[in-house]
């Protein structure tokens, strides 16, 4: 043999399995084992020092503290994202409730200043206001001190449109 060939051979890891014969079935399973050859343990029949056993139950809790820690974030961004979403719902309704109030207070000035102009024409038969044909009226229980004081009627001027 050559000696090429000779370190190929040995240096393979898996056992070739025979070819199969004729009749057998194709899908049997192979396995392929490599040399076996035992491993060396150094520490088989020893127990562990004590300060791999303290640093084995210190990476056991910073574990579960981490775990626990990464679950709070999670909640707390959860939280964060969830209160934005909800604070910009409300915002944008707060700007429309703004919006519609604008629009209504826009409107009512609108109507106001129509009732004036046409408050102004006489054809609507709107008289100024009078105060000598003011109506003043009693209190029904007889208390004086609720009452309008008796002065004579001022003659008020009043400027046109009112």
């Amino acid at each position: 043999m050559n000696p090429a060939t000779k370190k190929v051979s040995q240096s393979s890891p898996a056992r070739v399995p025979p070819p199969a014969k004729a009749g057998t079935n194709l899908h049997q399973r192979v396995v392929i084992k490599p040399d076996e050859q035992p491993m060396p343990i150094a520490f088989k029949n020893q127990k562990p020092p004590a300060w791999f056993k303290r640093l084995s139950k210190l990476q056991k809790r910073f574990g579960a503290a981490t775990f626990l820690l990464m679950g709070g974030m999670l909640l707390v961004y959860g939280a964060t994202v969830y209160t934005q979403q909800k604070w910009s719902q409300e915002y944008r309704k707060l700007e429309n409730l703004q919006r519609y109030e604008r629009q209504l207070i826009t409107t009512n000035e609108l109507l106001k200043n129509q009732m004036a102009t046409e408050a102004e024409t006489p054809a609507t038969g709107l008289v100024a206001p009078n105060p000598s044909e003011a109506i003043v009226l009693q209190p029904v229980n007889g208390d004086a001190s609720s009452s309008l004081p008796e002065k004579p009627a001022e003659k008020i001027e009043v400027p046109p449109g009112y």
